[in-house]
């Protein structure tokens, strides 16, 4: 008699054809039985304790990949790539400059301003009094205007 849709997987011990010294009976106990209990992780599950290889001594920590301790946490960026970026990083940081601010805490808007406007003008071509003395004869807001108007020109 051909049997042809099967009642249980091959080695279950319910099958019809069940044999407990076959191969496919004796990997079905290996995964199915566990004479200890309940288990925390399947079988050949990479933490399960009885599995070849399982990593449980290697520590988790947030953003770091334990198999690839050479990256950088969070990121996952390679060493090359995060000293390039600490190198970009270290550069804008040296271009950086302190907000003015008032003595009560609030910030300096006329100082960033005038700062805008003497900046504009070194980068039309004058030197740094120069543009100081034409943002104190002209004013910040013409400066800036004519800023203004060049930008959306462009």
């Amino acid at each position: 008699m051909a049997i042809t849709e099967r009642d249980f997987p091959k080695g279950h011990p319910k099958a019809s054809d069940y044999d407990p010294k076959s191969p496919e009976a004796i990997e079905w106990a290996r995964v199915n039985i566990h004479p200890m209990g309940e288990r925390d992780f399947p079988v050949d599950h990479p933490k399960a304790l009885d599995t070849k290889g399982n990593t449980n001594h290697i520590p988790i920590r947030a953003g770091e990949d334990p198999a690839r301790p050479e990256i950088e946490a969070h990121t996952g960026a390679t060493p090359e790539v995060a000293a390039a970026r600490k190198a970009y990083e270290a550069q804008l940081s040296a271009q950086a400059k302190d907000t003015p601010v008032l003595d009560d805490g609030r910030v300096n808007t006329a100082k960033v301003a005038e700062e805008s406007a003497v900046a504009f003008l070194v980068k039309q071509g004058h030197d740094d009094a120069t543009a100081r003395k034409i943002v104190r004869e002209q004013g910040v807001d013409k400066v800036l205007a004519a800023k203004a108007t060049l930008k959306a020109g462009e």
